[in-house]
């Protein structure tokens, strides 16, 4: 049994603090290309991104050469690459021929360090099924692309959400485990009640298993969660919303004009408006995930929420904290 929570992450030799948000590229509810997306993220140096094999694979021919050299520059400098399995866009875009060999494909020659399973996004109702699910899909994804560390998908109901969770983890011991924020409940004090059952459950291993957050990407989320218990996330909020600096609250993409003098982008009318926008919010996500991980390297997590969440909700959290401990 362990609790110690580490202030690092290692990858295939690059190294990440944690918490770490890694913005996630889509060809889903985005306005750009993944190829666009991609240039952005580069030109602004940021360290850690996810990208969707079923986008590389879907990508022209011109935009997969763009995001195949893109990939390998940003593996050359160190920067950590995250590849999702597909199953995102897939869904949402209704494709039913999307496949895990597919997926195995694109994974095999992708310079990522990680990788999440091709999950089963609809799992078996019970514990012990949802547990062998998960294990025959991250053995079968392991073995055919072994480039990467798969990273285990815990679908399952809040109810039986950490055991599946704890058992999933003392079985594979992967590199991380993740599951869904929507699998969190309603609301952002049941989620985050939920990631703190979860984190509980987890430390009953005898090693300290990081808890990937998928799809979270609003700021005092990634805070909130983290004090809870989670230490990584990916989530569109980058790219689809601009970041008030000054509060943390994401606004509409077009209002970044009142904010626009929070970086020296400001003015830069040599970037297209967009790109002024993802930068800025590439600015402030640097700069929050420093923040958390200075906190969480310093134990103060606790005093950073303090100040960046309403303290009446944090009551509630605190109240519900208490009895996972």
């Amino acid at each position: 049994m362990t609790s110690k929570r580490p202030t690092s992450l290692a990858m295939r030799g690059a190294t990440c603090q944690l918490p770490v948000f890694f913005p996630s590229i889509s060809s889903v509810k985005t306005n750009l290309s993944p190829a666009e997306y991609l240039r952005v993220l580069l030109l602004a140096g940021y360290p850690t991104f996810l990208i969707s094999a079923y986008d590389v694979h879907h990508a022209s021919p011109g935009d997969r050469k763009v995001i195949e050299d893109g990939l390998n520059a940003a593996a050359s400098a160190n920067s950590i690459i995250l590849l999702d399995s597909g199953n995102y866009e897939s869904y949402w875009l209704r494709d039913s021929n999307w496949t895990a060999e597919q997926f195995h494909a694109i994974a095999r020659g992708t310079p990522a360090h990680a990788g999440f399973c091709y999950d089963n996004q609809f799992p078996p109702a019970k514990v012990a099924d949802a547990i062998d699910d998960v294990e025959r899909a991250v053995l079968r994804d392991q073995a055919a692309a072994p480039r990467a560390s798969i990273i285990p998908i815990v679908h399952a109901p809040v109810e039986i959400l950490p055991a599946v969770a704890s058992e999933v983890a003392r079985r594979l011991r992967p590199l991380m485990l993740a599951v869904p924020e929507r699998h969190l409940g309603e609301g952002v004090l049941m989620r985050a009640t939920t990631v703190m059952a979860v984190r509980a459950a987890l430390r009953t291993l005898d090693y300290y298993c990081p808890l990937h957050l998928l799809g979270t990407g609003n700021p005092r989320s990634l805070l909130l969660y983290a004090w809870s218990g989670a230490d990584s996330f990916d989530g569109l909020e980058w790219c689809q919303t601009a970041i008030d600096h000054a509060t943390a609250m994401p606004v509409h993409f077009q209002q970044w004009d009142f904010y626009r003098q929070q970086t020296p982008l400001g003015d830069a009318d040599d970037l297209p408006y967009a790109q002024r926008v993802l930068v800025h919010n590439l600015v402030f996500y640097q700069q929050w995930l420093g923040k958390m991980a200075d906190a969480a390297s310093a134990d103060c997590l606790d005093e950073l929420a303090w100040q960046s969440l309403p303290g009446d909700f944090l009551v509630r959290a605190e109240a519900a904290r208490k009895e996972k401990l």
